[in-house]
């Protein structure tokens, strides 16, 4: 019999060790924190899971909540952390595996979450700009991209229009209304 070959042993298929075996996968450990200088949490993760994933699960085992929620994908952003712990820029490509990313030049096993100041006008997500916006510098976010002139911002539960180049505070998780009523267009 040849090493990759399987034999019948009873009724049981008996044949290598797949956990061995090259281009299987196996369990890295690696840590996540919250950024900036959040206490790091350890879990494992299968090498060909999706840096999405470890981003994912590393909130979970942090207890924090990623915006927006499942299913949806979340604007929170995923970094390296070097062997000096700087931290590196947010990861572009979280498709792409812990196993492949891992073998990049100078990338190690240690990562941070970037929480977002992210919010939403009706069902749409974005990530302010600034803790300080009018809403018409919300409406023109890519996120959003509602016309000023065709639709106008509200605090939910209320009739009163936001003023068009006032600023408002944002926190992160805010919820706000857009209305189709052209209010801001009117008289301009």
């Amino acid at each position: 019999m040849e090493l990759n070959e399987s034999t019948e042993v009873g009724s049981v298929m008996v044949g290598p060790a797949d956990a061995h075996a090259p281009g299987s996968p196996h369990d890295l450990t690696v840590t996540t924190r919250v950024l900036p200088g959040g206490s790091p949490t350890k879990f494992k993760i299968a090498d060909n899971a999706p840096l999405l994933q470890l981003l994912e699960d590393g909130a979970r085992h942090l207890g924090i909540h990623l915006l927006p929620p499942p299913p949806l994908r979340p604007l929170d952003r995923l970094h390296n952390i070097g062997k000096h712990d700087e931290v590196g820029p947010a990861i572009g490509d979280l498709d792409q595996s812990v196993g492949v990313y891992l073998k990049e030049k100078g990338t190690t096993k240690d990562f941070g979450i970037e929480l977002v100041l992210a919010f939403r006008v009706n069902t749409r997500w974005a990530v302010a700009t600034s803790h300080e916006m009018t809403p018409k510098q919300i409406l023109a976010l890519p996120g959003i991209g509602l016309d000023y002139q065709q639709y106008t911002l509200y605090l939910p539960g209320s009739s009163a229009p936001l003023p068009l180049d006032k600023p408002i505070h944002l926190k992160r998780g805010d919820a706000l209304e857009a209305q189709r009523d052209g209010k801001y267009g009117e008289g301009r």
